[in-house]
């Protein structure tokens, strides 16, 4: 009896070379092991074509960790992300909102034709600065 801990992965590449995955860890029931992973697998097939059929370039979960790198590049970024009704949670927004106030970077999100969000943003262009030398 007990239960199983289970990571799925599934990625698919398109014909521009876009890398798009979905995932979840799961505690699935020993006795029914078999069938619990088709469920799961069954979901994330499906959140994956939904995210394919979207046009965005990223799952919510990966625009939102983008978001930082968009700030402090330098020039104008772009990202489409999924549809804002397609989204789970406010971590998009969010990490916009901080990276904003935290760096001096501007973004703009705006509806694309098909639905996707645009995300845009004029970089700060941080560079690093050299490590100190330890004596």
């Amino acid at each position: 009896r007990g239960r199983v801990e289970a990571s799925v992965q599934l990625a698919l590449t398109t014909d521009s070379g876009c890398v798009l995955s979905a995932n979840s860890v799961q505690s699935l029931p020993r006795g029914d092991l078999g069938p619990a992973a088709d469920r799961c697998c069954a979901k994330l097939r499906g959140e994956l074509l939904a995210l394919l059929e979207s046009g965005a370039c990223a799952c919510e979960h990966t625009a939102d960790q983008l978001i930082v790198f968009m700030a402090l590049a330098g020039g104008t970024s772009r990202l489409r992300a999924p549809p804002a009704a397609a989204l789970s949670s406010l971590h998009l927004p969010t990490a916009v909102h901080f990276a904003e106030r935290l760096s001096g970077a501007t973004f703009r999100i705006t509806e694309s034709e098909d639905g996707c969000q645009l995300v845009e943003c004029d970089g700060v262009g941080a560079r690093a600065r050299p490590a100190p030398l330890l004596e």
